[in-house]
């Protein structure tokens, strides 16, 4: 790709961000077992993990870190609710 002075424009190198790629596999995973862990977990890695990308503009994987933050806070509370079923039940 030339730039308009004909020299060859660089284009920065980007990085994915560990921490939303823990953060979507602590979601996903939970969504299935043990999600009355996993879940916080993931919330609190992918809050870490938006802070991390919003702080440096090479790291990528916001879209990421919506998805666990979403999926954890959904199943969360999914996961609230049907402890809360049970424990109504006896």
């Amino acid at each position: 790709m030339l730039a308009v002075s004909g020299r060859p424009v660089v284009e920065a190198a980007t990085i994915p961000c560990e921490l939303a790629n823990e953060a979507l596999k602590y979601a996903l995973i939970g969504i299935f077992c043990f999600g009355f862990i996993l879940q916080p977990m993931a919330i609190y890695k992918a809050v870490q993990a938006k802070k991390e990308i919003a702080a440096d503009p090479q790291l990528t994987g916001e879209g990421k870190a919506n998805a666990a933050l979403t999926i954890g806070i959904i199943f969360l509370g999914l996961w609230l609710l049907v402890i809360a079923a049970r424990v109504s039940r006896l």
